[in-house]
């Protein structure tokens, strides 16, 4: 069975800048280069026509940068002003800029072309499937819950528009088994029927423990 092949490219700082400069508004440029982490770093394109493009799970390892900022952030007390600076723009802008880089890429010609096919499938090991589990606030409630795709998953609680905070997230091999464990050592302070749980600081403390474990 033929396999879509994908393409090495070098993601620098002219392409992150040029994504920067795609934003329309000062501030949120500002914001991006004040809060994004850039890293230059290779990353696997697939054709523009496949699947996996537009789950957008190429973007995964720029996205993981700034999950691991996030993660830093929420350690931080609330009146913060550097967290306050942070959460300005949080869910918004971030997304935008995730597009931005998209565009760039695109222009650039960096996805292969989608008749570009390998005819004879090597034989591979497929690696463990991994996924996401998260931590998100909304008021003074606290969901955990997992994702193949962090990145389509805040987009869509973005989109509800409802104050989803995400606190922490963490990329694993064992999530959904994680999921369980969590959803089970809190299960006197969860709200019936939902992932929700009324969960204090510590508790909240103690989850992030769990998840960098």
């Amino acid at each position: 069975m033929p396999i879509l092949k994908t393409k090495k490219f070098l993601f620098t700082k002219r392409h992150f800048d040029k994504a920067v400069e795609m934003l329309e508004r000062d501030d949120h440029q500002k914001w991006i280069k004040t809060y994004f982490p850039f890293q230059e770093i290779e990353l696997e394109l697939p054709p523009q026509s496949s699947i996996a493009f537009s789950t957008s799970q190429w973007i995964d390892p720029i996205w993981e940068e700034y999950i691991k900022l996030c993660n830093r952030v929420s350690e931080k007390p609330a009146l913060d002003p550097w967290r306050l600076g942070f959460y300005k723009f949080f869910g918004g802008t971030d997304f935008d800029f995730i597009d931005k880089i998209e565009e760039v890429l695109v222009k650039e010609g960096a996805f292969p072309k989608s008749e570009d096919v390998i005819r004879e499938t090597p034989p591979i090991i497929e690696p463990p499937p991994r996924g996401w589990v998260y931590l998100i606030r909304n008021q003074d409630l606290h969901k955990i819950g997992i994702t193949k795709d962090l990145f389509r998953r805040m987009k869509e609680l973005r989109a509800d528009d409802k104050g989803n905070e995400l606190v922490n997230a963490v990329k694993c091999i064992n999530y959904q088994r994680l999921e369980k464990e969590l959803q089970s050592l809190y299960k006197a302070d969860g709200i019936p029927q939902t992932e929700y749980f009324r969960l204090d600081s510590s508790q909240v403390q103690e989850v992030q423990i769990l998840l960098k474990k």
